[in-house]
C-alpha cells in the first residue's frame, strides 16, 4: 500500500489533518503522521527525516498561518525541514496552502519573526512546486485525494508497450491571467474549448527504461479548471503502425484517463473521447522529443 507522509503544524490544523487522514484511508493509502509521535509540533526531527526517507512513498504538505516549532541548533522549523528532506529524497510532493480568505482563529496566526519565516517559506515553496489552495476541511480532503488518486492511477496507467512510472502529471500555471478581450482569436479559442467540453490531450516524456526504445511517454486527458471526468465514458488512443494499428481504450480512474507507452521516434497520437451523452470529439497530440534535443527536461 502507498504510504503518504502528512506534514503540517498540528495545533491549528488538527481537524484538517483528520479529514485528510480519513480520505487517504478510503483511497487505500496509509497516512504517516505526527500523531504517531504523540500529536505535538515538537516531534523528533531525526525520526521524521528517517521516516520520510525510508518509509514514505509520497509527501503531502499542508500549510496555513503557523510556521511551526524550531528545534534548538536548527535554523528552520520541523515543518520546513520535512519539506526539504522530501525534496532531497525525491519523494513526489503535493503541497496545499490555506486560502488567505479562509477565516481562522487569531491564536492560529503567527506574528513577528515566525510570521516572516512563514512568508519566506511559503514563497520558496510556491516557486519550487505547483501548489493548490484549500478552504475548509472537506475541501482540503477532496483536493488531496484527487491529487494522490490521480498520481496513483497515472503510475498504473494501461501500458500499450513497455512499463514505466513518472511523477506528478498534473501541473497548472503559476501565472495570473490577464483580462480576456473579444476578437477572432479569443472567439476561436472559446469555440475549441466548447467543442471539446474543456477536455484536452497532453503528454509527458522521460528517458526510456527499455533499452530498445528512446523515451517512455504518458498520454492523458486534462480538463481545464476541473478534475471531474464523470461525463467521459471512455477515451480511445491510436498511435499508428508501430503499435499494430490497434486502438487502446482507457476509462476514468481516480480522476485520470490515459495510457503509457515507449517509443523510439516521434509519432502522432489521435484520441477519440466519447462522453456519456454519446457525443464525442477527436483530439490529437504530436509526441516529439524536441525538449531533449534542445536541452530541456520534458518531464
Amino acid at each position: 500500500m502507498t504510504k503518504v507522509f502528512l506534514s503540517s503544524t498540528f495545533k491549528d490544523l488538527t481537524d484538517y489533518r483528520e479529514s485528510v487522514q480519513k480520505a487517504l484511508r478510503k483511497l487505500g493509502a496509509i497516512d504517516i503522521s505526527m500523531e504517531n509521535f504523540g500529536a505535538r509540533d515538537e516531534r523528533p526531527l531525526a525520526e521524521c527525516k528517517r521516516i520520510i526517507r525510508d518509509e514514505s512513498d509520497l509527501f503531502v504538505g499542508i500549510y496555513a498561518h503557523r510556521y511551526g516549532y524550531i528545534p534548538e541548533e536548527e535554523k528552520v522549523s520541523i515543518t520546513e525541514s520535512e519539506y526539504e528532506i522530501a525534496g532531497v529524497c525525491k519523494k513526489p510532493r503535493f503541497i496545499f496552502i490555506i486560502d488567505e480568505n479562509q477565516p481562522v482563529k487569531r491564536s492560529d496566526i503567527d506574528t513577528g519573526e515566525k510570521a516572516e519565516l512563514l512568508d519566506k517559506f511559503k514563497s520558496r515553496v510556491m516557486k519550487e512546486i505547483i501548489c493548490d489552495t484549500f478552504t475548509n476541511e472537506d475541501n482540503l480532503a477532496t483536493k488531496v485525494v484527487a491529487s494522490i488518486g490521480r498520481y496513483l492511477s497515472a503510475t498504473k496507467a494501461p501500458l500499450v508497450n513497455s512499463g514505466f512510472q513518472y511523477e506528478n502529471v498534473v501541473l497548472e500555471s503559476a501565472y495570473h491571467p490577464a483580462e480576456e478581450i473579444s476578437n477572432d482569436w479569443t472567439e476561436l479559442r472559446s469555440k475549441i474549448k466548447k467543442d471539446n467540453k474543456n477536455v484536452f490531450l497532453t503528454h509527458l516524456i522521460r528517458p526510456s527504461s527499455n533499452p530498445n526504445q528512446k523515451f517512455d511517454v504518458s498520454i492523458y486527458l486534462l480538463r481545464q479548471g476541473s478534475d471531474d471526468f464523470s461525463d467521459v465514458e471512455k477515451a480511445e488512443f491510436f498511435f499508428g503502425k508501430y503499435w499494430g494499428n490497434k486502438i487502446f481504450e482507457a476509462k476514468e480512474k481516480n480522476g485520470f484517463i490515459g495510457v503509457a507507452t515507449s517509443a523510439y521516434g516521434t509519432f502522432l497520437c489521435i484520441c477519440k473521447v466519447t462522453f456519456t451523452d454519446k457525443t464525442f470529439t477527436y483530439l490529437n497530440r504530436y509526441i516529439d522529443f524536441e525538449t531533449h534535443r534542445t536541452g530541456g527536461a520534458g518531464f
